[in-house]
């Protein structure tokens, strides 16, 4: 009978969190069948099935769900065994990071601070909206996920980076009619596009439910999935939307962009970093430590 070993181990780990051979092999940059080899040597070591057919899909077996929780904080414990005091000082690979496009004007302010104090790291950004952010981190596909509003979920370990402003913004031509009469604000908010972050995001219910009660015309609501096209799309005319304020600073100082009515109580946004609470590596929390410290010295927070 073969002896269990570590890399079986953890492959099974693998397969319990996210959920498929394929997956697993992806994480483990290993092939299926190589995968599907180690769960036939481990079942033959345990002397146990660790799956079980649900119709096209393989479930783990009441043991081999046992095997994952007494084993998975014996291979942390490994994991952490091997990253001694060099290896942490001198950092090196690459950590992948996903947020969105907000997120994105202050992270670049900070990246020669990052590089700086962890100087061998590169790093994969994605841009998406909260919702695939969140699905990804989940599946292990992104390491550090920077979004707005906190996840309140007890799988992420989530911090807080500061805040932004959302107000509904509108291209200052306009403001007055073919003959150079002004426009009241229910006249552009009854016959102009209402833009939207697009639906899968959580700001267009808010945004939705503002527009209803200043009472626009709801027939009129369009969407968009990145901020700077809609941005653009605004600023030469193309109707109305909810705009974060620190993307839009520029339009403003120079009159392109308006504020639709100055009395609007803006919409304000959280930032939040997060990292899945069964994050073992010591680069993803050394990333993760350096972009609150800058972060939230970026957004005014420290």
């Amino acid at each position: 009978m073969p002896r269990p070993n570590l890399t079986n181990a953890e492959t099974l780990c693998q397969i319990a969190k996210l959920g498929s051979f394929r997956a697993a092999a992806e994480r483990l940059h290993t092939s299926q069948p190589a995968v599907s080899a180690r769960m036939k040597e481990l079942e033959q070591a345990l002397g146990f099935p660790l799956f079980e057919k649900r119709g096209r899909r393989l479930e783990l077996t009441v043991p081999a769900r046992r095997f994952v929780e007494r084993v998975e904080p014996l291979l942390l414990a490994v994991e952490d065994a091997f990253t001694d005091a060099e290896a942490v000082n001198n950092a090196a690979g690459t950590v992948r990071i996903g947020m969105g496009e907000i997120s994105m004007t202050w992270f670049s302010r900070v990246v020669p601070e990052l590089r700086r104090a962890l100087p061998r790291i590169s790093y994969e950004i994605e841009l998406d909206l909260a919702v695939k952010l969140q699905e990804h981190l989940t599946s292990g596909a992104l390491d550090i996920a920077i979004m707005a509003n906190h996840l309140r979920d007890d799988q992420f370990i989530c911090e807080s980076l500061g805040t932004t402003r959302m107000s509904w913004m509108v291209s200052s031509r306009l403001l007055t009619d073919a003959d150079g009469r002004p426009r009241t604000m229910q006249s552009l908010l009854q016959t102009e596009p209402l833009w939207c972050v697009s639906r899968p995001s959580g700001f267009f219910g808010p945004a939705q439910d503002e527009l209803r009660d200043m009472g626009a015309n709801l027939d009129n609501i369009c969407s968009c999935n990145r901020l700077n096209s809609l941005i653009e799309v605004v600023e030469a005319g193309g109707g109305i939307a909810q705009l974060p304020e620190m993307m839009v600073a520029r339009q403003v100082q120079a009159g392109s962009l308006v504020l639709v009515d100055p009395a609007l109580q803006p919409l304000t946004l959280e930032f939040t970093i997060a990292i899945h609470r069964n994050q073992g590596q010591a680069i993803v929390h050394q990333v993760a430590e350096a972009l609150t410290r800058l972060g939230k010295a970026a957004t005014g927070k420290a």
